[in-house]
């Protein structure tokens, strides 16, 4: 274990010295130009060139092909960024860089190694969907073209966003370590991958807004320095973002202690809270998940009153939980291209300003301050977003269009042209992917059933929630934006939405609005749409009305600074960013006020998971930040931002207790007596005939053989464990899942598996089985105790299996069967 998390350290950092150069030069506005972020740079830039290499067949998809994509960008970032190596270098000396440098190398172990011994302790990929997660990753491991194949519908090509666990794999391969080690090893990486990306963005902030504050005291020009205070903060970023919990965590462990919560409880009407829950007295509640209601706050109910579940994850939640999913691996890249935006965002203030008495007057630019390679990472990381999970790319291209809006003062026009030329390069960049994805997505619902309540939306975000009151107050008071402003941006904020779910309440009186209504929620008789719709929302309108109103005062700031001179406002820029974060991140909590998506699910479950996500990490950074500064500054004042602020700080201290009692409850108190990073170390135990048979399709058999196995079920890791462990396609694995994943067109491409899989295992005679084999043009037939209970087969139907086709594996109830050559 030790040698496998030495291996994984020094290959992370060997990928980040490879793309160091490049990074410091196109990062040269932050206070530590990049450095902080430069992990994740490596990673990213390496694993997009290995994919688009592979998928254009100029690289194999084995271990030589990553490494000499690394050495490309390696190359590359030399050649290009060399001289800047020098300048940062020279810049370490009396500016507090070293110690930025010795504390992200620092954040960066402990995190790894941490997370690594939580993984040690709890490495079994057999629940929830941590075997999609497996199957994925070995797919992709095991694929010798591009698209990589899916292994639970054999002949097609993975449709979903996979970007991550290419990424995963990637890492693997440089590091020499297969998918079943590389599942917890890499989320061991991710999570420190993720307290950079938090420290990288809140420290540079600070950095440079306390290097403003010195240079205007002595009257100087600026020298960037990295604090104490700047290092803190950064650490407090990563603790709001990447290690609390949600106030529910708080409630769970006072009602373990035997406090009675019962008024609070019934406040917030969380689901089977208390009444699920057990007064155990023990610090880290109990062993079982308790943790798990955490991320199910938020809850709907329809007509009837009947609840919805959705989910409200978080981070450490879904870390925890140990799901290797999308939005995890995504939320790294995430952090880098908030990264990239605030580089951007300093770039502009650097070359788009009236020159203040200290500065020399600089010339304004018309579009960008990046040259050609700095564009080409700043597309390759925003362009990303939509490979690793599609809803986080809308908000940061919002994020980067702002940014340019607000350089180039209100120049809309250019704004929006820069925005488009993102989305088009994205499109041409990713275009392999493009061409395969599939969706389940079936268009925009308005929301007119659901209204949050608002103290579940409390529980979810409180710990936030009242720095973000002081950071509005904070920009209304610097920037003070006139009525006029404030009235026309709250129009635009609450007004429109309010009437379009006007017009859609409105539309339910018409026979088309009913009928679009009732695909939703049937309506028992005597009872009206229009009635119910208005019932719901007087009865909870106050999360639409706080976060709108929240979002109104803050947006109303952005839109004044539009108006006025960059040199006005130039010395506290840092605000400004921050504002635009939190401006972003309420617009993603407000967003399911109004619509959700339709997908398979058919309610706002997706809609708010994924949108919350992206709102607790916009948050996070930007209540770190601002909580810093009031600590800093505390000795000097004390008002209405100060407190508030405080008691977010008080909070997160609060908050703790989730990570705390909720690692030592899922790792069993640490009791494992035999720790590995083995994913598949369970079954080698609990099915060892299985594994045996697992073990002989890796040496026997070619990637792109079928191997049947029965129908999956979708959250059982007994089943499709072939297919899973080794990335072997089978016939039709989770069909839930991959329903899911291909929407409308999973029908047709589905049609006469189940069927096929039913007359081979069940039902055929041996003419029908040989002739379905060649139909399918399966290789092997496997049998195990799943496809034993699952269609009943017998002994006599083994004789029969064994009459079709040859036995080439037998180990207790297993089988492998192998098609005869005609």
């Amino acid at each position: 274990m030790i040698w496998l998390m030495v291996t994984w350290y020094v290959t992370v950092q060997v990928v980040a010295l490879a793309v160091l150069p490049l990074t410091l030069r196109v990062m040269r506005a932050l206070p530590d130009r990049g450095y902080s972020l430069a992990k994740i740079s490596g990673i990213l830039l390496t694993g997009v060139v290995f994919w688009l290499a592979v998928s254009y067949g100029l690289l194999r998809n084995e271990r030589g092909g990553a490494w000499v994509a690394l050495m490309i960008v390696a190359a590359t970032s030399w050649l290009v960024g060399y001289g800047n190596i020098g300048v940062w270098w020279r810049s370490l000396r009396g500016t507090g860089g070293w110690r930025a440098v010795i504390t992200t190398e620092v954040i960066f172990a402990l995190a790894f190694v941490g997370w690594a011994l939580v993984r040690a302790h709890d490495p079994a990929a057999n629940h929830t969907e941590q075997p999609m997660d497996l199957m994925f990753m070995n797919s992709i491991w095991s694929s010798p073209t591009f698209p990589p194949q899916d292994a639970w519908l054999a002949g097609y090509g993975i449709s979903y966003y996979y970007l991550g666990y290419w990424l995963l794999t990637t890492l693997g391969r440089l590091a020499g370590t297969t998918p079943n080690l590389a599942y917890n090893l890499g989320q061991a990486v991710w999570y420190g991958y993720l307290w950079l990306g938090c420290f990288a963005v809140v420290m540079n902030l600070l950095a440079w807004r306390f290097s403003r504050e010195a240079s205007a005291a002595s009257a100087e020009r600026v020298i960037y320095r990295i604090p104490g205070w700047g290092l803190a903060g950064g650490v407090l970023g990563g603790v709001a973002v990447a290690l609390i919990g949600n106030l529910q965590g708080i409630i769970e462990w006072l009602y373990a202690q035997g406090v009675d919560v019962g008024a609070l409880a019934a406040w917030t009407n969380v689901r089977n809270f208390p009444q699920n829950a057990s007064q155990t007295g023990q610090w880290f509640i109990s062993y079982d998940w308790w943790w798990w209601r955490s991320s199910r706050i938020i809850g709907d109910t329809d007509i009837a009153g009947n609840y919805i579940e959705l989910i409200d994850e978080f981070p450490m939640f879904s870390y925890l939980l140990g799901d290797n999913h999308p939005h995890v691996m995504a939320m790294p890249v995430v952090l880098l291209v908030v990264g990239l935006a605030l580089n951007l965002f300093l770039l502009f203030t650097q070359r788009q300003f009236q020159a203040l008495p200290s500065e020399e007057p600089q010339e304004k630019i018309k579009w960008l301050p990046l040259d050609a390679w700095d564009a080409a990472v700043y597309l390759i990381a925003l362009g990303s977003l939509v490979f690793l999970n599609t809803w986080d790319y809308p908000p940061y291209w919002l994020l980067m269009v702002a940014v340019v809006l607000i350089g180039l003062a209100g120049a809309w026009g250019r704004a929006f042209l820069i925005g488009g030329g993102l989305f088009l390069g994205t499109v041409l960049l990713y275009l392999p992917y493009f061409l395969t994805a599939q969706s389940q997505a079936g268009g925009i619902i308005p929301n007119v059933f659901y209204p949050t309540r608002l103290t579940q939306f409390w529980v979810m975000f409180g710990t936030f929630l009242p720095a973000l009151i002081g950071l509005s107050l904070l920009g209304w008071r610097l920037i003070r934006p006139s009525r006029s402003d404030l009235i026309r941006v709250t129009v635009l904020v609450l007004g429109v939405p309010l009437s379009f779910l006007l017009l859609a309440t409105l539309l339910s009186t018409t026979e088309w609005g009913q009928v679009q209504l009732s695909r939703l929620e049937e309506l028992p008789d005597g009872m009206s749409y229009t009635s119910f719709i208005i019932d719901r929302w007087l009865g909870s309108p106050w999360t639409f009305l706080f976060v709108g109103a929240l979002l109104s005062v803050i947006t109303s700031s952005l839109f004044a600074i539009l108006k006025m001179p960059m040199a006005t406002w130039r010395g506290w820029a840092d605000v400004v960013f921050v504002l635009m974060l939190a401006a972003v991140g309420l617009l993603m909590v407000f967003a399911p006020e109004i619509i959700f998506l339709r997908d398979y699910f058919g309610t706002r479950m997706n809609t708010i998971f994924k949108f919350y996500y992206q709102g607790w990490l916009l948050f996070g950074l930007a209540s770190a930040y601002l909580i810093t500064i009031v600590v800093r500054h505390l000795p000097k004042r004390f008002a209405l931002i100060e407190g508030l602020t405080l008691v977010s700080l008080v909070l997160i201290a609060g908050a703790l207790l989730f990570p705390i009692a909720g690692i030592y409850s899922r790792t069993n108190g640490f009791q494992r007596d035999i720790l590995t990073f083995d994913a598949t170390a369970y079954a080698k135990q609990s099915a060892p005939d299985v594994m045996a048979a697992v073990e002989w399709v890796q040496l026997n058999t070619t990637p792109n053989e079928v191997i049947l196995e029965g129908v999956g079920n979708s959250y059982r890791a007994d089943t499709n464990r072939i297919s899973t462990m080794t990335g072997r396609p089978t016939l039709l694995g989770w069909d839930g899942h991959e329903s899911q994943w291909r929407g409308e067109a999973y029908r047709e491409m589905a049609a006469g598996r189940a069927e096929a899989i039913e007359t081979i295992y069940r039902r055929g005679p041996v003419e029908e089985i040989t002739n379905t084999l060649a139909t399918w043009d399966i290789d092997y037939v496997f049998v195990g105790p799943a496809e034993i209970e699952r269609y009943g087969i017998t002994s006599g139907r083994l004789e029969e299996l064994g009459a079709a086709l040859d036995t080439v594996f037998e180990r207790g109830q297993v089988r492998i069967f192998r098609r005869r050559e005609s």
